[in-house]
């Protein structure tokens, strides 16, 4: 391996787990400790007109760790990271068109939502919790999927010295 792969391919590694730390970590912090501090500070559908601009900033950090995920199915041609791009795709993909159908229900001038809105928005919260599930498999598949690229790479170095 050239010592410019050397520097690349872990510093790829770094910024991937990063770009999924971030993505997953926005995704913990925001259900775990801005919702609940801001729906007791200013109420509930306050909170709600807050967390739908939160979202629009979140899938477009989800959509960066996508083609994150994508690369790297490229780059190592695992089936199992490819699943779990397609997978994370489909449900982005799902919270995208969902939360452009809620916003339609929320009354921006009177900061009111819709007699329905609740009920849809259980959709949403299902759908987030999904993708938060995905976000635990992640690093699993990744990390995985590492170790038996290194392994590999190790085998394929000792193979190359015994045959020096």
């Amino acid at each position: 391996m050239s010592r410019i792969a050397q520097f690349i391919l872990p510093s790829w590694r770094l910024f991937l787990h990063l770009a999924w730390a971030v993505w997953w970590g926005g995704i913990f912090f925001y259900a775990a400790v801005v919702v609940p501090i801001g729906t007791e500070a200013i109420g509930s559908i306050e909170q709600g007109f807050i967390t739908q601009k939160v979202s629009r900033v979140h899938n477009v950090i989800a959509i960066t760790f996508l083609v994150c995920l994508a690369v790297e199915t490229a780059r190592t041609r695992s089936r199992l990271v490819g699943i779990l791009t397609a997978t994370l795709a489909v449900n982005v993909l799902f919270l995208v068109r969902w939360h452009s159908h809620l916003s339609g229900l929320l009354d921006v001038h009177d900061h009111s939502v819709s007699s329905g809105f609740y009920k849809q928005h259980a959709v949403y919260l299902w759908l987030i919790a999904f993708e938060w599930l995905l976000g635990i498999i992640a690093p699993l598949v990744l990390f995985m999927h590492r170790n038996e690229m290194d392994s590999g790479e190790h085998r394929g170095s000792e193979a190359a010295t015994e045959t020096e």
